[in-house]
């Protein structure tokens, strides 16, 4: 699984970042921080406990997505800047290749940015799948498919 979110992630994401999630194994961790919270969200959006007729609307719906992408988006920053705390050599024969995790603010929080926006996406289509369950909420984030 790591190969092919390596393949996914090599798309958009800082490829000496990159390297280092992967050798860390941190890009299944992350993935699936960002599914389960997107999740969560959706579920508590649309079958409870927020699931009410006043906490319906469009607004509320995109608070929620923005809520998900928020939290994933501190996830990995905090995330990033703890394994860069660690100061981990890239390789213990070589300690002058630096440290894993070295690329800077800039980088992480381009990468952070990059699960927030994939959280996003990932929440839309929970969406679409659970709104069916919902009594108040059927039409977000559009009516269709619900017809």
């Amino acid at each position: 699984m790591e190969e092919s979110l390596y393949n996914f992630y090599n798309l958009f994401v800082n490829s000496a970042l990159l390297e280092d999630l992967y050798q860390e194994e941190l890009l299944s961790p992350l993935t699936w921080t960002a599914i389960g919270i997107a999740f969560v969200v959706a579920f508590a959006f649309y079958i409870w406990p927020f699931n009410k007729v006043s906490f319906s609307g469009m607004g509320h719906w995109l608070l929620m997505m923005g809520v998900s992408a928020a939290t994933v988006f501190v996830i990995s920053l905090v995330t990033l800047y703890q394994k860069a705390g660690q100061e981990i050599p890239r390789d213990e024969a070589d300690l002058e290749q630096g440290n894993l995790f070295d690329e800077g603010v800039s980088v992480f929080l381009s990468y952070s940015f990059t699960m927030a926006l994939l959280t996003a996406v990932i929440f839309f289509i929970i969406s679409l799948i659970l709104k069916n369950f919902s009594k108040n909420a059927r039409h977000r984030p559009m009516l269709w498919p619900s017809k």
